[in-house]
């Protein structure tokens, strides 16, 4: 063995103990004497590439792999160099026409950053069938089945790459897909086992706090952005993410003692400053509100920060600026996968089907049942924004009632039937079923439910579900609420509301107004076949003669008159968060300013008044 073979050993031997300084002085050294060799140059470009200095391996590589006979690890390491160094191009020549997984995932990856997500999916499926113990590609296609809204297949892709090999980037995009599916549980016990292997994780720790916050944990979920502003304390977005749930829990003097904290410990930047602006528009400061938040650069998410604007430029009085912002707001969210999968569930198919099947002739074949054991629920619908929180926090002050709080228990048991056209198939036997099914779902919502106490079910679109509702308690009590429907679609339009398969009909005034008329044509047809006992509440008369019209309504649900009823600040605080778009509104003194409020947006609404006006007039409104 020569002297330059036994020092190449040497400088290999290091290499493979992992003293890659000591292999790279050796091998650097060598390089002087033999600058083409193949077995020196791969050695230096391995070193560098583990070391994370990709641009400096690539000439090493390319020389080895020149001088050898195209060695598949020398190919790889060079395609993985040259990607990871902004050369996609010669990383896809390097890599094409292979038929090696280790290779076809450098091409899939080049297809994924520059935008071929079609085609880097594909692949992916390719590499991950023939290498499948690969997690990287296994974390690449779960995170673009995310973004084409493949969630099914996305969360299994994601869940393997996991398997594999534990990854905070990956449960986080784990979590976020099954927040999109709506499997909140799941998300939470994910990122709760997560939290607990990998304790000084930030992005991971938010994560948490957001599923918390969604499990209405708040308490957790205060903690999680706690152990983040520890681990970061001049890192915003814990700052920020915290800030928006003590909003919505109506916590604005802990919002301002946060805001406090944030800036002694430096903490700045946009997302800071649309925590103080919101603070600014609790307090009613709305000039300097909008000022500042309009001043907010790219570091906020914009469809927030056009809410933010919209709100405060409504207050201002200044209508104009306001719909714009929300239009903004509006179009941005309409352009997520998450409105594209909501949208394909068809909420208005789904309630043009109702319509259609429920004719005298189907009605006259479902079973006659009796009301069963329980007391029935009390249902309190409206189409969204129509004061249906203002009833049920009033509804609060109830003795001897419970509120079950947005819970589509009545849609599960529809699907379960096959919607409405199933009613005709059922008997009294599987009306008891699906009655205690309800009943058993309640339970497990509200363990601590006293069963004596009449339960008020708040679900504002089961406006919709009616002949569902009226099938399994025929003797059920129906609150409606109404409000005029140019101020019910305008504040839809209006609201950030978290997307779903209702809520993403509120992007436009146009789409808003078409479920609007759907609903209530669901509920005319509703009223007009089946004998409902049925209580109207306006929205206009509740804020401006409430004795009045709660003493009306707690005779129709059958309980005994107590002026503490009217308290409805007590109740919010009681009830602490309020999971609607109304959070903030009911926390306030009653007020008016909202009634009519659609006048002031009267050109913005011309296309749709021919659509609203007929319901207005039906209700006896002005228009």
């Amino acid at each position: 063995m020569t002297s330059f073979e036994a020092r190449l050993a040497e400088a290999y031997a290091a290499y493979q103990k992992g003293d890659l300084a000591a292999a790279e002085r050796i091998g650097r050294e060598l390089l002087a004497l033999r600058p083409s060799d193949v077995a020196l140059n791969g050695m230096l470009g391995m070193a560098s590439v583990t070391q994370g200095r990709f641009n400096e391996a690539v000439p090493f590589l390319e020389r080895a792999l020149a001088g050898s006979s195209g060695q598949i690890p020398l190919r790889i390491s060079l395609a993985f160099a040259l990607a990871n160094s902004g050369q996609l191009q010669k990383a896809r020549q390097v890599a094409s026409g292979t038929q090696i997984p280790q290779l076809e995932r450098i091409v899939a990856y080049v297809d994924q950053v520059e935008g071929r997500i079609d085609a880097a999916i594909a692949r992916y499926r390719e590499v991950v069938a023939g290498f499948p113990e690969d997690a990287e590609s296994w974390k690449n296609l779960g995170v673009l089945l995310l973004q084409r809204d493949e969630l099914g297949e996305a969360m299994g892709a994601l869940r393997t790459s996991l398997e594999i090999r534990f990854d905070p980037v990956v449960v986080v995009n784990l979590a976020q897909a099954l927040a999109r599916g709506e499997h909140h549980r799941n998300r939470q016990e994910l990122l709760r086992d997560a939290a607990g292997r990998v304790r000084d994780n930030i992005p991971l720790l938010i994560e948490l706090g957001l599923a918390e916050g969604a499990m209405g944990e708040f308490a957790s979920g205060e903690d999680a952005y706690r152990k983040a502003i520890a681990l970061g304390p001049s890192e915003p977005r814990a700052y920020l993410e915290l800030g928006m749930m003590l909003e919505s829990l109506n916590r604005v003097e802990d919002m301002e003692r946060l805001l406090e904290e944030a800036r002694q410990h430096g903490a700045s930047g946009g997302q800071i400053d649309f925590l103080e602006a919101s603070v600014f528009k609790r307090k009613g400061r709305f000039a300097e509100a909008l000022k500042l938040a309009e001043a907010i650069g790219d570091d906020v998410n914009p469809s927030r920060k056009g809410q933010l604007i919209g709100e405060v430029a409504d207050r201002l009085g200044d209508s104009d600026r306001a719909f714009a912002a929300f239009r903004e707001m509006n179009r941005l969210q309409a352009a997520g996968p998450a409105a594209e999968f909501a949208r394909s569930r068809d909420l208005p198919g789904e309630i043009a089907r109702t319509i259609s099947e429920l004719t005298p002739a189907v009605v006259s074949r479902w079973p006659n049942s009796s009301a069963g054991p329980e007391k029935s629920p009390v249902f309190l619908v409206g189409f969204p924004r129509s004061g249906t929180t203002l009833l049920d926090t009033l509804l609060l002050n109830l003795p001897d009632s419970e509120v079950l709080e947005e819970t589509p228990f009545i849609e599960r048991l529809e699907t379960e039937i096959g919607g409405t056209a199933g009613l005709a198939e059922l008997t009294p036997k599987s009306v008891e079923a699906l009655r205690s099914g309800y009943w058993s779902m309640v339970d497990l919502a509200m363990p601590e439910r006293d069963p004596k106490a009449l339960l008020i079910d708040k679900f504002p679109l089961h406006l919709v579900r009616i002949p569902t509702i009226h099938a399994l308690f025929p003797d059920a009590r129906i609150i409606m609420a109404e409000r005029h429907p140019c101020d019910v679609v305008l504040s839809c339009f209006m609201s950030r509301f978290q997307i779903n398969r209702a809520t993403v009909h509120f992007h436009t005034i146009e789409d808003a107004a078409l479920l609007y008329d759907l609903a209530m044509r669901a509920w005319e047809r509703a009223t007009e076949l089946l004998p409902l006992k049925v209580h109207k509440v306006r929205y206009e008369e509740l804020i401006a003669s409430p004795a009045a019209e709660m003493q009306a309504l707690v005779s129709f649900v059958g309980a005994n008159w107590d002026d503490a009823m009217l308290d409805h600040q007590e109740s919010a605080t009681r009830r602490g968060h309020i999971p609607t778009a109304s959070y903030a509104q009911v926390a306030e003194p009653l007020y008016t300013r909202a009634a009519g409020r659609w006048r002031r947006y009267s050109s913005h609404l011309a296309p749709v008044l021919p659509l609203l006006g007929p319901w207005a007039e039906k209700m006896g409104y002005e228009v």
